[in-house]
C-alpha cells in the first residue's frame, strides 16, 4: 500500500501526541489544518499551518484523507468539512487514547452507514455487523503494535498464546510444536518466507521449482478495487487479497454479485497488515494486492477439497484433509500411507468414518510436490488441490493459525515439536 496524503487538524497539543504515534508513518503529511497560531513538526518536517476556511475546496479532491486529532474539543468539525462537499470515507478521527474513532450517518434506504479509518461499511444485517467488528479490532490492534519495538513482540507473542491456548509460553525453551511455531513467527521471518507468502509473487516461484501447469490459471492483479474492470473477468471467478489468510471472495454469478458489499471487504482487508494481528513479521513486508482467480470446481462437490502437507525439514509427516468449508469444517489427519490418525485439533473436529475417506488419485505426486516446495524450511505447509484428476497449488503457510491452538489428540503437541528443528535465529522485521 502507497503512502495515504493527508491533511492534519487539530490542536498544537492534538498535533504533538499525533506527531509521537506510529502510525503516522503510514501517512505522508501535506499541511496541517489549526484555527491556533503554532508550529508543527510532522515526521521530521516543518509544516505549513492552514486555516481550514482558508484551503481551497479542489485540495480536498488532491488527498486521501483529513485526520482529526481534536475530535472530542468540536465535534463540528465534521460537519463542516463535509459542508465543503469533503466525502465521508475521506474525514478519520483519531485521539490519543482511543486511536481511530468512527462517525455514523444517515442514509436514504434506512441502512447504518459507518465511516471508519478512511473506510466505509453499509450495515446491512449480521455479515456486516461482523465485517465492522473484526475491521475495527484488527486496525486498533494494528495501531498498538506499530507503537511496540521488535524486542517488546516475545512478551505480546506470550499474551496471546496463553490467551488462545490456556498454557505459559517459554520462548528461551520451546518443546511443544506450537510453542515452536511462536519462535518462529518471531525469529525465523526471513524475506523468503514474505515472497512465498505472498499469494502474488509466490506463483513465479512455484512456476520455477515444480512448473507453472500447476498453478490456478491468473485473471488480473490490482492494487486498488475500483480499478477491476469486472467486464473483462468471466461469469465466474474468485477474488482474493495476497497479505493474508481468509481474505476470499468466491463469485459463482457475476450477474447476482453484490460488487459495494465487496468493496468495502476488500477495502477493509487491504488496510489490514496481517502481521499485526499476532505478530507474524513476515507478511509485513508483502505489498497488499488483490488478484483474480479462476473459479475452479470438482463436479457437484460444493466445496473444494484441500491437501495440506505438514512438512518438516522437507520431510512430510502429516496430510490434512479439509472438507464441508461452507457448512461445518472437518479436518482429517492421514499418514503418509493415507492411514486415518487420530490426532485431531480442538477447533476442527474430525470426520465421523475418516477410514471411508478415499485416497487422492494423485496422493503420491502431491507427496513429491510438496517436498520440493518444502526444501530448505525447519517447518512449511504446502497446500494442494485435486481437481478433475489435476493437481494445482493451493498457497504455503509458515505459521498456521499463529500457532495459536491446541490438540485433543494427547501427545500430538509433543511429538510434532520433537521433529521440529528450529534453524539459526534472525532479527525480526518492525512491523
Amino acid at each position: 500500500m502507497h503512502k495515504k496524503k493527508v491533511l492534519v487538524h487539530g490542536t498544537a497539543d492534538s498535533l504533538q501526541k499525533f506527531s509521537e504515534d506510529a502510525v503516522i508513518s503510514d501517512f505522508e503529511v501535506v499541511a496541517v489544518l489549526s484555527e491556533d497560531d503554532i508550529s508543527v513538526e510532522l515526521d521530521g518536517k516543518d509544516l505549513n499551518i492552514l486555516t481550514p476556511q482558508a484551503l481551497p475546496s479542489f485540495v480536498y479532491d488532491l488527498i486521501d484523507g483529513i485526520i482529526l486529532t481534536d475530535l472530542a474539543a468540536d465535534d463540528g468539525i465534521i460537519k463542516f468539512f463535509l459542508n465543503q462537499g469533503v466525502a465521508p470515507r475521506k474525514i478519520i478521527p483519531w485521539n490519543d487514547d482511543a486511536g481511530w474513532g468512527t462517525f455514523s450517518l444517515p442514509t436514504k434506504d434506512g441502512t447504518n452507514t459507518i465511516y471508519f479509518c478512511g473506510l466505509e461499511f453499509h450495515i446491512r444485517d449480521e455479515e456486516g455487523v461482523k465485517l465492522f467488528n473484526q475491521t475495527h479490532w484488527r486496525l486498533q490492534k494494528q495501531r498498538q503494535v506499530k507503537n511496540l519495538l521488535p524486542q517488546d513482540y516475545p512478551a505480546i507473542v506470550a499474551q496471546d498464546y496463553q490467551r488462545r491456548t490456556g498454557k505459559p509460553l517459554d520462548l528461551n525453551n520451546p518443546r511443544t510444536f506450537t510453542e515452536k511455531l511462536q519462535w518462529l513467527k518471531i525469529y525465523d521471518a526471513t524475506p523468503l518466507k514474505s515472497r512465498l507468502a505472498d499469494k502474488y509473487r509466490v506463483r513465479n516461484w512455484v512456476a520455477d521449482k515444480i512448473g507453472a501447469e500447476y498453478l490456478i490459471p491468473l485473471l488480473g492483479v490490482w492494487d486498488d478495487f475500483d480499478d477491476i474492470d469486472f467486464d473483462d473477468l468471466p461469469d465466474q471467478f474468485v477474488l482474493k487479497c495476497n497479505h493474508g489468510s481468509g481474505m476470499n471472495i468466491i463469485v459463482r454469478d457475476k450477474a447476482a454479485f453484490d460488487r459495494q458489499a465487496a468493496r468495502e471487504k476488500i477495502n477493509a482487508w487491504l488496510a489490514t497488515d496481517f502481521s499485526a494481528l499476532f505478530i507474524e513479521p513476515h507478511y509485513t513486508r508483502i505489498k497488499r494486492k488483490i488478484i483474480a482467480e479462476k473459479f475452479m470446481a470438482n463436479g457437484d462437490l460444493p466445496d473444494l477439497i484441500d491437501y495440506k502437507f505438514m512438512c518438516f525439514d522437507g520431510k512430510i509427516v502429516y496430510c490434512q484433509y479439509l472438507t464441508d468449508r461452507s457448512t461445518e469444517l472437518k479436518l482429517n489427519y492421514f499418514d503418509i500411507h493415507w492411514k486415518p490418525t487420530i490426532v485431531e485439533r480442538s477447533d476442527h473436529p474430525r470426520s465421523d468414518h475418516p477410514e471411508r475417506i478415499r485416497r487422492p488419485k494423485n496422493f503420491e505426486l502431491m507427496k513429491t510436490l510438496a517436498a520440493k516446495l518444502a526444501e530448505g524450511f525447519a517447518f512449511v505447509r504446502v497446500d494442494f488441490y485435486e481437481i478433475d484428476g489435476r493437481v494445482y497449488f493451493g498457497e504455503m503457510t509458515f505459521t498456521p493459525g499463529a500457532g495459536n491452538f491446541h490438540y485433543n489428540s494427547a501427545g500430538t503437541d509433543e511429538y510434532l515439536g520433537g521433529i521440529l528443528k528450529l534453524p539459526k535465529a534472525s532479527a525480526p522485521p518492525q512491523l
